[in-house]
């Protein structure tokens, strides 16, 4: 798949990393360790990351727990609080334990479709990356874009924007994805407020498509849920680009469900993609998306949501070389 791969997405191989000049072995502090490497240094985790009582990675991601952010009943209820969705994610980030997450969510409690949405801290991590692949790698134009808004329609304020965003993809050859996403704030209104949960899409690449999931017998809400996907959070913060420079509004950023990560997040997600391994079975091999996503909340717990997950720089300039 590497051979595959656009030169800006490429990561070293686990014989690369296990071949770095400095190794470190460990199998507790796995938070400071990491953030203590250099560049040139590897870490081989000697540990089991995944909560017992899960046969795969992939039954964590479906099954494990969640960060729940405050779920809404009403319109009413959501506009007396008066509180973005960054402000709940740093509640509920704030008040993680030291517990392996899969992911956070939210629920919608206004629009027809009323699925839980819920984002993945990895996602939202290589969607940064797309969208400053993006930015960052083509001359002239930016190789993502918004090509429609029907913002102007008269029911915008009411239900929220459709609007179409061509995200590239991170395979070489392949044509953009044109992603439609519906129940986009952009008015100043009251109604912002429950807009901004009913958010989704139609978009169905690979990794959405296979991610199915039903519930186990003690959940309390249904099975029925929508994940987003790097490409969504890469195609978001288009929208928050477009109609920030273009329109002087930002609905969009104030009513955003992704959580940015800092630099600092970014460069410790390099880390886990470049320098770490871990030892299963006799075996070293790369992390998996369910170990980085536990690993990425392990920092969140250690640091908190302002250091990790509250950007403060312009997100397409960030590094994301080696």
């Amino acid at each position: 798949m590497q051979n595959k791969t656009k030169i800006f997405f490429h990561e070293p191989t686990a014989t690369t990393i296990e071949n770095y000049r400095y190794v470190r072995y460990i199998s507790h502090d796995f938070i400071d360790n990491i953030l203590d490497i250099s560049d040139d240094e590897a870490v081989i985790i000697e540990a089991d990351l995944i909560p017992k009582g899960f046969k795969s990675p992939r039954k964590f991601i479906k099954h494990g727990k969640e960060v729940k952010l405050k779920r809404y009943t009403s319109l009413e209820h959501i506009v007396k609080s008066r509180k973005t969705p960054v402000q709940l994610r740093e509640e509920a980030f704030n008040k993680i334990q030291n517990n392996a997450y899969r992911g956070y969510s939210f629920k919608p409690f206004m629009a027809p479709d009323k699925r839980i949405r819920e984002v993945s801290l990895v996602e939202c991590l290589e969607g940064i990356r797309i969208y400053c692949y993006a930015n960052q790698q083509i001359e002239g134009k930016p190789s993502i874009s918004v090509v429609k808004s029907y913002k102007d329609s008269s029911g915008v304020e009411k239900d929220g924007a459709d609007i179409i965003v061509k995200v590239p993809s991170r395979i070489k050859k392949m044509a953009r994805y044109n992603i439609k996403f519906m129940s986009v704030p952009i008015v100043d209104s009251r109604m912002k407020w429950g807009i901004a949960y009913g958010i989704s899409t139609d978009h169905n690449c690979m990794h959405k498509k296979y991610l199915i999931r039903f519930k186990y017998k003690n959940d309390k809400e249904t099975s029925r849920q929508f994940n987003f996907c790097a490409h969504e959070v890469a195609g978001y913060l288009e929208i928050i680009d477009h109609f920030h420079n273009k329109h002087k509004n930002l609905i969009p950023l104030q009513m955003s469900q992704f959580a940015i990560p800092t630099q600092y997040t970014v460069d410790f997600y390099k880390k886990l993609c470049n320098n770490s391994l871990i030892r299963k079975d006799s075996q070293v091999r790369k992390l998996n998306k369910a170990e980085k996503e536990i690993l990425l909340w392990g920092l969140v717990y250690k640091l908190d949501h302002d250091s990790t997950f509250y950007a403060t720089e312009k997100v397409k300039d960030y590094n994301w070389k080696s």
